[in-house]
């Protein structure tokens, strides 16, 4: 919540009293976009259809978020980032070894589907101004992360190749074109949950090869003839893994990340979310994580922007709000309320 709402206002105000659903209509008067991601019967069960919502204003852009639209027989199924993930295929593409499909991190379209949502009400809000007339949104979470899959389905289609592999974290190692070595290899240690180390290692060229296998002390592993070409290091890319593996758990991830770099290797730790707010060199000189201070959490990283522009820089320019920290200032000074009035709702329990 912290992370994603700094500079935000923040209300309370309960939309299952006629008092509060009032409340809601006279805020969408005031508003040029209404976005909301509950399941798809919960705005039309108060009356908030997109036709209601269009009446009260014609230019407003509203865009519905769930896991499956808001049409269809399944539009009643409730869904979160890892439901859309899984049902869009890309749990299956991504697993530690010997465990079942993972996903692209826990809640991965939580995020992206924020995003790709984002993008889509941009386009909105864009024609709206164009023309004068608002629009009805109605974005699928799963529908957007079959975007993902082109290329996994592109290859079992031509080439009957399937994501999963027995025993290395799939798709991390290169297709189009074929190399070999990439992938990622388990490292010494693990976090404090336990979680294994990994590092990222990739060949691109002959020589990266031949300084790998000096690296690991078997210089004459380029010269052995499963090895010795790309095309047949392709050929037997298990067993060039379990090698190349073999090395890396013996030895601390940072340590091989340097080595590897230092004799020209493609190679990169892969990082935890601690890892990148607390470590991260090249984030720290970004700016990424901007430290600020909160009333109840004190010093606090927000996510910062990642773009950076010359002449519009753009920049964290608040904390994330307090429950109901805007009451005031929303319905006093935005609806145009007084004191009593606002005193009066808190004790009815609309707000």
């Amino acid at each position: 919540f912290n992370t994603l709402h700094n500079g935000k206002l923040a209300i309370s105000l309960n939309p299952r009293t006629p008092e509060g659903l009032k409340l809601v209509e006279r805020l969408i008067t005031k508003c040029d976009a209404v976005v909301e991601n509950f399941s798809a019967e919960v705005f039309p069960n108060w009356g908030l259809t997109w036709e209601r919502i269009h009446e009260l204003n014609p230019k407003i852009v509203y865009m519905s978020s769930s896991g499956f639209g808001h049409t269809g027989e399944w539009k009643g199924y409730r869904s979160f980032g890892p439901t859309a993930a899984a049902q869009s295929g890309l749990s299956l593409a991504s697993g530690l070894p010997g465990q079942p499909p993972a996903g692209w991190g826990y809640s991965y379209l939580d995020v992206m589907g924020g995003w790709m949502g984002g993008l889509a009400l941009i386009q909105g809000l864009l024609k709206a101004k164009q023309t004068g007339k608002g629009m009805y949104i109605d974005y699928s979470v799963t529908e957007g992360a079959m975007s993902m899959i082109g290329t996994y389905m592109l290859d079992f289609q031509v080439n009957g190749r399937r994501t999963r592999r027995p025993d290395f974290p799939p798709g991390n190692r290169s297709v189009f074109p074929a190399l070999a070595p990439h992938n990622t290899y388990r490292c010494a240690g693990h976090d404090r949950v336990g979680q294994y180390w990994w590092i990222f290692i990739a060949c691109e060229t002959q020589a990266q090869f031949e300084a790998l296998c000096t690296l690991m002390g078997q210089p004459g592993l380029a010269l052995d003839p499963k090895f010795a070409t790309n095309e047949a290091r392709v050929k037997h890319e298990d067993e060039l893994d379990a090698i190349i593996e073999h090395w890396t758990r013996a030895r601390r991830r940072y340590d091989i990340m340097q080595k590897c770099q230092a004799a020209g290797i493609i190679a990169a730790v892969v990082q935890s979310a601690e890892d990148r707010v607390e470590y991260d060199p090249q984030l720290h000189h970004r700016e990424m994580f901007p430290i600020i201070n909160h009333p109840e959490l004190g010093d606090f990283p927000y996510e910062g922007y990642p773009v950076k522009m010359s002449r519009t820089p753009a920049f964290v320019h608040g904390r994330a709000p307090a429950l109901a920290e805007h009451n005031a200032y929303v319905y006093g000074e935005l609806l145009g309320m007084d004191a009593a009035e606002i005193a009066g709702l808190r004790e009815r329990g609309v707000i």
